[in-house]
């Protein structure tokens, strides 16, 4: 009896533990149940009826841009894509496949065989890989008639960006991680370096996926390269090698098109992006006239307005929509749905392969131009299905003139020859030779509206190039194709700021009309080289403007004939403080918001602190020069306002339907129309205005040669800042200049005879000297663009 009462207890605290496992076991599962049932039930209902539902996503079309007459300017085309994925292209595909065919086909020898034997029998294989990708790009070009020089091309520049961008990564990660081991105080060892550096290299996305090689192919050709995309063919049937593994040789089977992949794709197209306009020579200037008109083709027309699309969405796309969805209320209730399964949808959410707008209006208004999906939902159990249908993105609408736009781009092209140096426009500068073409911007507005009718900026860029290799526009750091400069660039505005401040010191009481300035030459008597009229020069003997009208100037003369003295005096008067209110009452510090990419509202004050402007300062800034500048759109909007007046109505280049934003300045009317008068006589008055006509080979010519049409505007040659290039990105900049001299301007107010004026046009050409040989001529086209559509 004694001994089993030791093994009762032990039975029963076996049994006690049992139980107590038992107990904590279903403890567990009901904790586990009450998790399930309770407290995640309402989650757990929710996916298992969406389990239930199938949805599919319908497409949908991207809106349309058009221009003020109604011309499609961009549109969605449906097409195909035929892509070769980056191993492919760079030679990786082969490498791999070599190698892993050496391996199999020697299995026995490969254990033993040192790296140097392994790596000769990869080269060999390696070679019939190689020849194997040569043969797809050839069949490439023969199937779909494309120029095989040109496909290797474009392999060649795919490989480039993506060698650059991949190093850039490199760059950056490195730098970061050496940032990251610094702060954990770790000692920089050649195995941290070398650990680090391995990391950096690792690849990235764009050396993972394939590239597109031949976009926009027909349905034709694209189906029977889907067909051959799937077709596999024997690499080595053809090898008689004892020494290799016969049954590997014929089980290796490549694709006949290694790494291709045709994709659908959504090609956006613009169909003014190439125009051909022609143009009348008999009036342009004498060493370019001659009877007859004469066809050019422009490339990239509103390039820089319309702006393109890539290929793919990425982040900021996507944080962008999302921003967007929770602040615009008439987004959300616009482009979302709420489905039958509770949960609420965008169907303007980006998905993969999606193009999003990357610059221009295609960037700033992806959300009215991003067509909503349709989306079908269906209950599998019960059979119910539902449907949103699709819905187009929304157009939108320019007050741009697309064929106003080319003929003035055609006008700007070097080609034609009023954008390149000549040796009659008087000019010695060794950094613009004759021959050298000019960059430059234009803006016409229509007067009444403030409706922007043309906005070019030169050099444009080819739209192919854009898409095939958009690193040569954005590497050209000498021209910079990519700005956008007639509102992105901001100048000195030199002398057509004078109307300007002739109207701004009447009313602010710094000069009454009755008064005449004397023009002694120099500003101050006793500094003769100092702030001195553009007349007082040697070439001219030093003379003055009051001996060549023979009395003082009053305000008209002054303006006519530009008297640098008169208006010194009125930026003097006006001082540092006056003097910014009224470049700021015409823009000056303002961006305009034309909604089509950024947009420069220029500067006031030395490195833009207006408030440190100093007397020497509003001197300088009475004639347009020291710490000042502007845009050409500021400048185009400065005359218009002059032109009505002094109501400022502000420039717009998207018609949303709303009415244009008006503001009274309260100019002294009589000023401005001194001011108006002004610029009449300096187009009109055939004896001293300066911008009458120009001498080209001792030869005098009007300038303006429109008729029918009353021209009144204002010259200038403003002084630049030396344009310098850093040629290696590494700073410091070289002490080469590459650009120097004055900018050239000329900004006219035109109308019919007879009738008030109705259209503003500004001109700047960069570093071209003369703005009534460089700049006019230019302007003189423009107003033949404008009677040729019609405007006047």
């Amino acid at each position: 009896m004694k001994a089993t009462r030791p093994i009762r207890s032990m039975f029963r605290r076996r049994l006690t533990l049992l139980l107590g496992l038992v107990l904590v076991a279903c403890a567990a599962m009901g904790v586990q149940l009450t998790r399930l049932t309770v407290v995640e039930h309402g989650a757990h209902v929710a996916d298992a009826e969406r389990r239930l539902y199938a949805e599919r996503w319908l497409p949908t079309v991207r809106g349309r841009i058009l221009d003020r007459n109604g011309r499609v300017l961009a549109q969605d085309r449906p097409s195909y894509e035929a892509a070769v994925d980056y191993r492919a292209l760079s030679g990786a595909w082969a490498d791999e496949r070599a190698r892993s065919f050496a391996r199999r086909a020697h299995r026995d020898a490969w254990p033993v065989l040192d790296a140097e034997a392994r790596e000769r029998l990869v080269e060999r294989y390696r070679q019939a890989y190689d020849a194997h990708v040569s043969a797809m790009w050839t069949r490439l070009a023969s199937v779909t008639a494309a120029d095989a020089a040109e496909l290797e091309s474009r392999r060649a520049r795919i490989l480039a960006r993506v060698d650059r961008m991949a190093g850039t990564v490199a760059d950056a990660r490195r730098r970061q991680a050496i940032r990251e081991q610094a702060a954990r105080g770790r000692q920089f060892t050649p195995e941290l370096l070398a650990q680090i550096d391995e990391r950096a290299a690792a690849e990235i996305a764009e050396q993972r996926r394939p590239h597109a090689v031949l976009p926009d192919l027909d349905d034709a050709t694209a189906f029977l390269l889907m067909r051959l995309a799937e077709q596999s063919v024997p690499l080595f049937g053809w090898l008689d090698d004892p020494s290799i593994d016969r049954d590997a040789a014929l089980a290796e089977q490549v694709p006949l098109l290694p790494g291709l992949v045709v994709r659908r794709s959504s090609d956006r197209e613009y169909p003014f992006d190439r125009v051909t306009v022609e143009i009348d020579r008999s009036t342009f200037p004498g060493p370019l006239k001659h009877q007859g008109h004469e066809s050019v083709t422009v490339e990239g027309v509103a390039a820089h307005v319309l702006g393109w699309m890539g290929r793919r969405a990425i982040d900021i796309d996507v944080a962008a929509r999302r921003e967007a969805l929770s602040t615009d209320d008439d987004l959300h209730a616009r482009d979302t749905v709420r489905t039958l399964d509770g949960r609420t949808r965008d169907r303007g959410q980006y998905m993969p392969g999606d193009p999003a707008g990357r610059a221009g209006v295609e960037r700033t208004q992806e959300a009215r131009l991003r067509g909503l999906r349709g989306l079908e939902l269906t209950r599998l159990d019960l059979s119910q299905r539902t449907a949103v249908e699709p819905a187009i993105g929304r157009d939108v609408h320019l007050t741009l003139d697309v064929m106003l736009q080319a003929r003035v781009q055609a006008a700007m092209t070097p080609a034609v020859g009023l954008a390149q140096v000549h040796d009659w426009h008087g000019e010695d500068n060794p950094t613009m030779p004759v021959g050298a073409p000019l960059n430059g911007a234009a803006v016409v507005l229509d007067v009444d509206t403030g409706e922007v009718l043309a906005l070019v900026s030169m050099p444009s860029f080819n739209r192919d190039a854009m898409r095939d290799d958009p690193e040569s526009i954005a590497a050209d750091e000498l021209d910079k194709p990519y700005l956008n400069r007639a509102i992105g660039v901001a100048y000195p505005p030199g002398s057509v700021a004078k109307a300007i401040m002739l109207s701004e010191a009447v009313t602010r009481g710094n000069y009454s009309l009755d008064q005449r300035i004397e023009c002694t030459g120099h500003l101050f008597p006793r500094l003769p080289n100092n702030y001195r009229c553009w007349v007082y020069r040697e070439r001219f003997g030093f003379s003055t403007h009051q001996a060549r009208m023979g009395h003082p100037l009053d305000a008209v003369e002054a303006l006519m004939v530009s008297c640098n003295i008169f208006f010194y005096t009125l930026g003097q008067r006006l001082g540092p403080r006056d003097i910014q209110a009224a470049y700021q009452d015409f823009g000056v510090g303002e961006r305009f918001g034309l909604g089509i990419g950024p947009e420069h509202a220029g500067t006031l004050g030395p490195d833009g602190n207006a408030a440190a402007l100093s007397a020497s300062d509003a001197i300088l800034m009475g004639i347009g020069q020291g710490p000042v500048d502007w845009t050409p759109l500021h400048a185009a909007s400065a005359y218009a306002t002059l032109a009505r007046l002094g109501v400022v109505v502000r420039p717009r280049l998207i018609d949303d339907g709303t009415p244009p934003e008006v503001r009274e300045l309260g100019l002294n009317r009589p000023a401005v129309q001194a001011a108006l008068e002004g610029l009449d006589r300096v187009v009109n008055d055939s004896r001293h205005g300066t911008a009458h006509a120009m001498t080209i080979n001792e030869r005098r010519e009007a300038i303006f040669n429109a008729p029918g049409v009353r021209v009144r505007g204002k010259t200038g040659t403003a002084t630049a800042p030396d344009l310098r290039v850093d040629p290696d990105g590494e700073g410091p900049l070289p002490a080469t200049v590459v650009r120097s001299g004055d900018h050239s301007w000329f900004v006219v107010l035109v109308g019919r005879e007879g009738d008030r004026p109705r259209y503003a046009i500004a001109v700047v050409m960069e570093y071209a000297g003369s703005g009534g040989r460089v700049a006019g001529p230019i302007a003189n086209q423009i107003i033949h663009a404008l009677i040729a559509e019609g405007y006047l």
